[in-house]
C-alpha cells in the first residue's frame, strides 16, 4: 500500500457549514515570540490575524463544532489545529509544545495528534536501531506492528467522532493504513466532513472508480474535457515531458504548482508536454484546484495509484522529466530547479 505522511492542514481538518453565528475567541501565548500570528481555515484561507504583544495574542472566528481552524505562528512552524466548538479557547505554545483548554474537541484533537507522534517516534526509533544492527526483518516487523496498533487506535477514535475534525484526523490515517474493505466500510459511516475531505474522498474514488481518465480545463476556463488515457499516450513520442505527481489537498503541492505552471507557459511552444497526476484526490477537488491555480495542462487520473507506485513515489509533490524516448532524465526537481532542468534542454 502506498503510504504518504500527511501532516498538511487539509488532511487534519474539514469544513462544514454551521448555522450558529456565535463567536469563538482564541486567547493564546507563544514562545519564542513571533511578530504576528494568523488563523486559517482548512483551505488555507485567512480568517483573522493579530500582532503578538508580550507573548500574547487574540484571534476570533465563528463557532463551529464540525469545522477546523489552524493557528499559524510562522512559515516554518507546525500549525496548531483547533476546533472552534466553544466561546473561548486558551492555547499555550512553548518551544513547539502545545496545550489547549476550554475546547473539548480541540483537546481531543491535540491528544490524538500527540499520541500518534509519540507512537510513531517510539516504534521508529526501535525499528531503525534494529535495521542498523543488521536485523532488517525484525525492524520491518516492528513497523508493521506500529501501523497495526495505530490503525486500531484511530478506528476507535473515528467511530466516536464520525461528524467532526477529530474523526477526520483519525480517518486521515485510516485512509492509508486500513485495508480497502475496511476503509470502504468506515467511510460509509462517516459524516459530511469526512465525505467532503479531498484526500479521504479521493481514496474512496480510487477504490470505486473503474477507468483511468484524462481531464483538461478548457482554455476559456468554463468547463472540462474528459477522455480515456494512459501515461503511454504522453511519453515516448519525441517530446520532453514534465510529470507532476500532486494533489489538491497537499499544501506543498499547491506551493509548487506555480513553478510547474510557469514551466508550461514558458516552454509549451518549444514542445514541452506537461502532465499532472493527482494522487488519491477527489475528482471535483482536482477540478476546483485546476481552476483556482490556473492549470491548463492535462491531468491523468490514476484511480488505483499504480503509476505512483510504479515510479516509487512515496511523497508529493514529486516531479519527473522524461526525455523524447520516454526515459526518465531527472526527478525530484522543486521550485527554481524545474526551470534549471528545462532551460538547458530548450535553449541549446
Amino acid at each position: 500500500m502506498l503510504r504518504i505522511i500527511l501532516l498538511t492542514v487539509s488532511a487534519l481538518i474539514g469544513a462544514v457549514a454551521c448555522s450558529s453565528h456565535s463567536t469563538c475567541t482564541i486567547i493564546g501565548s507563544v514562545s519564542p515570540q513571533p511578530d504576528s500570528v494568523c488563523l486559517v481555515d482548512n483551505a488555507g484561507k485567512r480568517l483573522d490575524a493579530a500582532a503578538v504583544q508580550d507573548g500574547s495574542f487574540t484571534l476570533t472566528c465563528e463557532m463551529n463544532s464540525r469545522s477546523g481552524v489552524s493557528v499559524i505562528t510562522g512559515p516554518n512552524s507546525d500549525p496548531v489545529n483547533l476546533v472552534p466548538d466553544s466561546k473561548e479557547i486558551n492555547v499555550t505554545i512553548k518551544d513547539g509544545t502545545v496545550s489547549v483548554s476550554g475546547s473539548p474537541l480541540s483537546e481531543e484533537l491535540q491528544a490524538l495528534q500527540q499520541w500518534m507522534m509519540n507512537h510513531f517516534m517510539r516504534y521508529n526509533t526501535q525499528a531503525m536501531s534494529l535495521m542498523e544492527s543488521g536485523d532488517a526483518a525484525s525492524g520491518e516487523a516492528l513497523m508493521e506492528e506500529m501501523h497495526k496498533t495505530m490503525t486500531e487506535h484511530c478506528k476507535e477514535v473515528y467511530l466516536k467522532h464520525l461528524q467532526d475534525p477529530v474523526g477526520l484526523q483519525a480517518m486521515s490515517i485510516l485512509a492509508f493504513d486500513a485495508s480497502d474493505e475496511e476503509f470502504l466500510r468506515l467511510y460509509e459511516q462517516g459524516g459530511e466532513c469526512i465525505r467532503e475531505d479531498a484526500m479521504i474522498a479521493g481514496r474512496y474514488e480510487s477504490l470505486t472508480a473503474s477507468k483511468r481518465t484524462v481531464i483538461q480545463l478548457n482554455p476559456a476556463g468554463d468547463g472540462f474535457i474528459e477522455t480515456k488515457g494512459n501515461l503511454s499516450d504522453f511519453i515516448g513520442h519525441g517530446n520532453y515531458v514534465l510529470v507532476d505527481f500532486w494533489a489538491s489537498w497537499c499544501g506543498p503541492c499547491r506551493k509548487e504548482t506555480p513553478f510547474v505552471v510557469k514551466a508550461y507557459n514558458d516552454y509549451k511552444d518549444n514542445g514541452l508536454v506537461v502532465l499532472g497526476i493527482p494522487v488519491r484526490d477527489k475528482l471535483e477537488a482536482t477540478k476546483e484546484a485546476m481552476k483556482e491555480l490556473g492549470i491548463h495542462y492535462p491531468q491523468l487520473l490514476d484511480p488505483e495509484t499504480t503509476l505512483a507506485q510504479e515510479y516509487g513515489v512515496t511523497g508529493i509533490p514529486h516531479l519527473f522529466l522524461f526525455g523524447p524516448d520516454g526515459k526518465v532524465l531527472q526527478d525530484g526537481m522543486r521550485g527554481d530547479g524545474i526551470d534549471a532542468a528545462l532551460k538547458p534542454v530548450f535553449q541549446k
